[in-house]
C-alpha cells in the first residue's frame, strides 16, 4: 500500500511539473500585429466578396482583385507594393518547388522525400557546408 501511494504521489508530481513547464512556454510571436476583431474580419470578408463580385468577368482576376482591395485601403500605394512583393514571393516559391520536383523525377517514397529535402537545403541554405 505504501509503495502504491508513493508511486501515485510521484506520478502526480511529475504530471504537475510537466503541466507547469508547458504553461511557461512562450506563445508564438505575431510580430506586433494585433489580431483582428470579429467586426474587422467581417468587414474584410465583405470587402473581399465585393471585390470578387466586381472581378468575376475580368480576364485578369488577380490584378482586378488587387486593384479593388487596395482601392479601399488607408494607403493604396503601400497595399499595392505589399501585394506585389507577396506575389513575387509566391511565384519564386512555386518556381523552386517545380525545379525540385523536376530534379527528383522518377523517385518514390523515402527516396523522393530525401531528394526533396536535399533540394530544399540547396535553395534555402546554400552557404551551409556539410560537415
Amino acid at each position: 500500500m505504501k509503495l502504491t501511494l508513493t508511486t501515485l504521489l510521484g506520478a502526480g508530481l511529475l504530471c504537475s511539473a510537466l503541466a507547469a513547464s508547458a504553461q511557461t512556454t512562450p506563445a508564438p510571436s505575431t510580430e506586433g500585429r494585433p489580431k483582428a476583431t470579429p467586426e474587422q474580419r467581417e468587414k474584410m470578408r465583405e470587402a473581399f466578396r465585393a471585390a470578387r463580385e466586381a472581378c468575376k468577368d475580368s480576364p485578369d482576376k488577380r490584378g482586378c482583385m488587387t486593384q479593388q482591395m487596395c482601392s479601399k485601403a488607408s494607403d493604396p500605394a503601400k497595399c499595392q507594393e505589399r501585394t506585389k512583393e507577396r506575389h513575387a514571393r509566391m511565384s519564386r516559391h512555386m518556381d523552386e518547388r517545380q525545379a525540385a520536383h523536376e530534379a527528383c523525377t522518377g523517385k518514390r517514397g523515402d527516396e523522393l522525400m530525401k531528394c526533396l529535402g536535399e533540394q530544399h537545403k540547396k535553395h534555402h541554405h546554400p552557404t551551409e557546408k556539410k560537415g
